[in-house]
């Protein structure tokens, strides 16, 4: 069993191991959002689903568990359910802060029609989440869009999962430096990046994951 003496004191996890915190309030905090018993509901539904499809097998070996971590696979199933939990969190931010249609079009100072006809044109990201489309905040600034948005949307694949995109947009990338510092696409397109040579460099990191991805 963990202890409190495995976490930095005064973390979130020391403060849970020694019960001064619920794991409503403890994960609340993390995620920097109330989390309601509906919320947690939908995680162990989450977690649930996944233990109906890896059914408990014996136990590994430590020669054969470390194999298997060092290929990248993962046998813990803490591990595993933390990691399901992990996407759920991050899908429901996603979810949180994604604009709506008409939020989209009150941003940009057009119509909702003109924001459905920019999703079909892939000029802009957008996911669906029931019968509802919502557009990822990571597309937009105060203003308007990312700069020079519209020249790298088509190339974002929509068979990909919103949170694989987002990563894509969102991680930092040694090919697109910003003062000596890998930046991530939006932040490379914020910065300025416009000239031809520049999205030429977008592109080639999009290709290069996705390559690297199938």
């Amino acid at each position: 069993m963990a202890t409190s003496g495995k976490y930095v004191p005064g973390s979130v996890e020391s403060r849970f191991v020694a019960g001064k915190l619920d794991f409503e309030t403890a994960l609340g905090e993390i995620v920097g959002d109330r989390i309601g018993r509906d919320d947690l509901a939908q995680i162990l539904h989450v977690i649930a689903e996944r233990a109906a499809l890896s059914p408990v097998a014996a136990p590994l070996s430590g020669h054969d568990a470390q194999i298997l971590a060092d290929a990248g696979f993962v046998g813990d199933r803490v591990a595993s359910s933390s990691a399901a939990v992990s996407r759920d969190l991050q899908m429901r931010e996603l979810m949180r802060t994604a604009l709506s249609v008409s939020e989209a079009a009150e941003r940009l100072g057009v119509t909702p029609g003109r924001v459905r006809q920019r999703i079909t044109a892939h000029t802009l990201w957008a996911f669906r989440s029931g019968r509802n489309q919502l557009l990822p905040a990571v597309q937009f600034t105060e203003e308007g869009t990312v700069p020079h948005l519209e020249r790298i949307a088509p190339l974002l694949p929509r068979d990909l999962h919103p949170l694989a995109l987002q990563s894509l947009l969102t991680l930092p990338r040694a090919e697109l430096p910003v003062d000596g510092e890998p930046t991530s696409i939006v932040g490379w397109l914020a910065a300025g990046a416009g000239a031809p040579e520049d999205i030429a460099a977008v592109e080639a990191v999009i290709a290069a994951a996705l390559w690297e991805s199938a």
